[in-house]
């Protein structure tokens, strides 16, 4: 059992005819959408494609270890996953084009895409998702509120003409917000797109307003999404999912399952577990909670509060809770103009009683790691 970095080792010279296509395969080009190819890959509207070996080469080219460093984890890993890759007989010659990457902060737009050419049958179209920074999380949490989000559109558009120029099957994919917009595009795209899409594979990705998991199209490709979430899933557990969800095991804590790196898999599967963790029902449940405790019409004012007042407050990661002032947070909201009363006193005891579970389970979390490290040091051997 190991993580992505093994497999790809594992399978280095097993190319596709000989092992299929499959969900990790799926995992790590959603990964590579978080590389900057933006210098190396023509753009949309070109058809030039450049291998993933050769892409490889130039982004090291461009970029030294000190540059790559810098970035965060998430893109420096993705990095280091192309670099990996460019050096097996399965991925290397991978073709890359029609990079997409599109940030417009007026109107709240990330959006990034790139379309990868497995062979002469199979097309991948893989969508950038966010990080695990407060930033990140709130890009997330405006789906709950913004339907459709203007990179929702854009990936509806991207798949629509880069799907039909593939003329290949095609696999849809991303991770975070990335697989929301997968799901998407996958979901509203033209019948004629579906009819060759072999499957949706979104991976810790944020749902959809209720409104969109109940149409037509969505249960119509019901099937053919896969979702993946890990035990201590949040960003995958905001808003609501319609398609069976697997929960996969990581070696992480808390929001730093978030990071792929850190799934376990165990030959080309994931290594699975029977259902979340308490820290992520608790975020379900409260994240529902708040919604319908102001509506669906005053979420978005709240969750702006929320996160302004958590990026003037230093909160930059979920660790930074652990010494947060929830006290100050609830006068905040109660400064809100545009609820009413009743909503407040919904609001302020949503988050005494979330505050309360929150401190259990952070206690509980101490005295099992109290616990275990007394176990190890009574057993060293064991331990």
């Amino acid at each position: 059992m190991g993580g992505i970095v093994d497999y790809i080792d594992q399978y280095a010279d097993k190319t596709f005819d000989k092992i299929p296509f499959n969900e990790i395969d799926a995992l790590i080009l959603s990964q590579l959408s978080y590389v900057d190819f933006s210098a190396i890959i023509c753009k949309f509207d070109s058809d030039v494609e450049v291998s993933l070996k050769e892409a490889s080469n130039q982004f090291f080219n461009l970029y030294d270890d000190e540059d790559i460093q810098k970035k965060i984890s998430i893109v420096y890993k993705a990095a280091m996953l192309l670099k990996q890759c460019a050096q097996t007989k399965r991925y290397k010659n991978i073709s890359l084009l029609k990079y997409e990457n599109n940030i417009n902060d007026k109107i709240d737009k990330q959006f990034s895409a790139i379309t990868f050419y497995i062979n002469k049958d199979l097309a991948v179209i893989a969508y950038r998702g966010t990080d695990t920074s407060i930033t990140g999380i709130k890009e997330s949490a405006m789906l709950s509120y913004m339907f459709p989000v203007p990179a929702q559109i854009e990936g509806l558009y991207y798949l629509q003409e880069s799907g039909m120029l593939a003329q290949r099957d095609l696999i849809i994919c991303g991770h975070s917000k990335g697989g929301n917009l997968a799901t998407f595009a996958g979901v509203s795209c033209s019948n004629s797109l579906k009819k060759r899409i072999k499957g949706i594979y979104e991976f810790d990705a944020p749902g959809f307003p209720e409104q969109m998991i109940n149409r037509y199209d969505y249960i119509e490709m019901k099937e053919k999404i896969f979702s993946y979430i890990p035990q201590s899933s949040i960003i995958g557990c905001m808003l609501y999912h319609n398609s069976s969800r697997k929960i996969v095991k990581s070696t992480n804590e808390y929001i730093k399952q978030h990071q792929v790196s850190s799934w376990q898999i165990k030959d080309n599967h994931f290594e699975f577990t029977d259902e979340t963790d308490e820290t992520s029902k608790f975020v379900d449940k409260y994240l529902k909670k708040l919604t319908a405790a102001v509506g669906e019409e005053n979420i978005e004012e709240v969750f702006e509060t929320i996160f302004d007042f958590l990026e003037s407050s230093g909160v930059n990661s979920y660790e930074d809770f652990k010494s947060f002032d929830f006290i100050k947070l609830i006068k905040a909201i109660k400064s809100l103009k545009n609820i009413t009363d009743l909503q407040k006193d919904l609001i302020e005891s949503t988050i005494k009683q979330a505050i309360k579970e929150f401190s259990q389970l952070l206690y509980k979390d101490r005295m099992e790691y109290i616990a275990d490290s007394f176990s190890k040091k009574i057993n060293p051997i064991n331990g």
